[in-house]
């Protein structure tokens, strides 16, 4: 009878002890922000960082959680002034304050170090909280990220979209005498116009599709920040400068097709431990093509000897 209280009790501990990140939840922050998180899976804690700038933590969650969530107790943020967060009074979206604000998270969790896993945008963001909080993050695995925001646009996005469309009057898009934020304005409102639009980031209508389904049903998303992200300057820095500074081991994965970053921006990308991993593709791959993904994941736990 004892042995069964004890066991009994042992489970109900673990139970517990699950509930308490098994769950979607906000983390209201010091400048009074709430930040939506949802946890799932299991493993070495994992916090997502999510491209856009401001997409939202939704896409990656439903599109490559399957993989992820079999190796990382991941925890999806949406951050300020994105999805499903709020936006801070005083319009506050600096490096800094993200930086505060995924620190406030993992304290709130009363988690000692975890992972960072970022997409896109995220890498920015990924770069400077590692060369600010070193010792918090034992591993950072960015996937088609870039760490020069203006020199992706600038270079290859922005001249891919007037390749693939045949545009000869590129000025409104192109005159580095207009702010960026204006150009990427006058891009969207180009994009609206066009079709086969999924060519650019996507390997095929459906999964552009996939991608928009992930946003159906909400009755609000918060796109505050990414209204603002582009005339933000520190933003349009260039990060990769600092790579060769930041020990953390780190998984770096790229498109070979990736327009959206530039097929050769991983070649400024100097991380001293860093897992360099080629992926055909382009920048949502990972919505087709899972089996590279997990791939990358399992060698790169391998390498730097990350056992759950």
């Amino acid at each position: 009878m004892k042995k069964i209280k004890i066991t009994l009790l042992l489970t109900v501990l673990i139970l517990t002890s699950l509930s308490l990140f098994a769950q979607e939840k906000y983390i209201t922050t010091s400048d009074n922000v709430k930040l939506y998180i949802n946890i799932k899976g299991e493993g070495t804690p994992c916090l997502f960082i999510h491209g856009g700038p401001g997409q939202g933590s939704n896409y990656w969650e439903k599109l490559a959680g399957d993989f992820c969530e079999k190796n990382f107790m991941m925890i999806y943020l949406d951050q300020r002034g994105c999805g499903r967060s709020t936006s801070p009074e005083n319009n506050d979206y600096s490096l800094e304050r993200m930086i505060k604000d995924f620190e406030e998270i993992r304290e709130s969790l009363e988690i000692k170090d975890w992972m960072i896993m970022g997409h896109s945008f995220g890498g920015i963001l990924q770069t400077g909280y590692a060369q600010k909080h070193p010792t918090k993050i034992d591993g950072i695995l960015m996937f088609n990220c870039t760490l020069n925001l203006k020199e992706s646009i600038e270079e290859s996005y922005i001249p891919s979209i007037m390749d693939f469309y045949n545009i000869e009057n590129t000025n409104d898009y192109t005159n580095n005498s207009i702010p960026l934020a204006t150009r990427i304005n006058s891009l969207q409102q180009l994009l609206a116009q066009k079709k086969d639009t999924w060519k650019l980031s996507f390997d095929s209508p459906e999964a552009q599709q996939k991608f928009g389904q992930t946003y159906a049903g909400f009755n609000a998303w918060n796109m505050d920040f990414m209204q603002t992200a582009f005339s933000i300057d520190e933003y349009n820095k260039d990060y990769s400068i600092i790579t060769n500074k930041i020990e953390t081991p780190i998984l770096f994965v790229y498109g070979t097709e990736d327009k959206n970053i530039g097929e050769n921006h991983y070649q400024k990308i100097k991380f001293p431990n860093m897992l360099l991993y080629s992926i055909e593709g382009g920048h949502m791959n990972f919505i087709d093509n899972k089996e590279p993904y997990i791939n990358a994941i399992n060698k790169f736990k391998s390498e730097f000897n990350f056992n759950d």
